[in-house]
């Protein structure tokens, strides 16, 4: 059987173009683009780039579910900002205002193929994607180091899409959205510090 590259396999069905492993496979396979090494980098310099990994996920049950043949893992993450638009002729542009940080926006794009036999459709694949997909639960992601720089140990998928893919009976190119999902037992472990620092703060000015 012919060997193939299911990274070039993936990114050539979605984009046509060649892009990085994660985490170190770019430093010596790097084609037509340079992208940045995970090792000592800023975690805003990530967003947007696409990277290569391993992605498994487990429901609440533990019941676990790879994401087929190293899909590409993209990142977004918006900021919510009120603009308040100021009056007078010196003052230009806009007065800006933090509210918060939206969830982390996940592009999960890859192929399903069976590596044994090109001319069969790859169903066990799409039937664990559709299995995935339907579980009405957030998922947790299970030792990915590319997430975790980004503390993304939940995500929620939103939409899956499978495209078709012309001439190529044993293949199935799927795209998955998601966001990422803070754990409820850490927002209460949060909340009870803060609630825990104002007491103490309260106590302090008593005494």
């Amino acid at each position: 059987m012919a060997e193939f590259d299911f990274k070039e396999l993936v990114a050539r069905a979605h984009f046509d173009y060649v892009g990085p492993a994660f985490p170190s496979w770019w430093l010596t396979n790097k084609t037509k683009f340079v992208f940045p090494s995970l090792n000592n980098i800023g975690k805003d310099l990530l967003l947007g780039g696409r990277y290569f990994t391993t992605l498994k996920v487990a429901d609440k049950k533990g019941n676990q579910f790879v994401f087929p043949n190293e899909p590409l893992i993209s990142l977004q993450r918006d900021k919510k900002i009120v603009e308040t638009t100021t009056v007078g002729k010196e003052r230009k542009g806009s007065v800006k205002e933090y509210i918060s940080s939206e969830d982390y926006k996940i592009s999960i794009k890859g192929v399903c193929v069976n590596e044994n036999d090109w001319d069969s459709y790859p169903t066990e694949q799409v039937r664990e994607l559709k299995n995935m997909f339907d579980l009405s639960e957030a998922l947790e992601v299970i030792s990915n180091p590319f997430l975790e720089l980004f503390e993304i140990r939940n995500m929620v998928l939103t939409d899956i899409k499978f495209d078709e893919m012309s001439g190529e009976a044993g293949m199935q190119r799927y795209s998955i959205s998601a966001v990422s999902d803070q754990d409820f037992y850490a927002d209460l472990k949060d909340r009870s510090k803060i609630i825990d620092t104002v007491s103490n703060l309260n106590l302090a000015t008593l005494i």
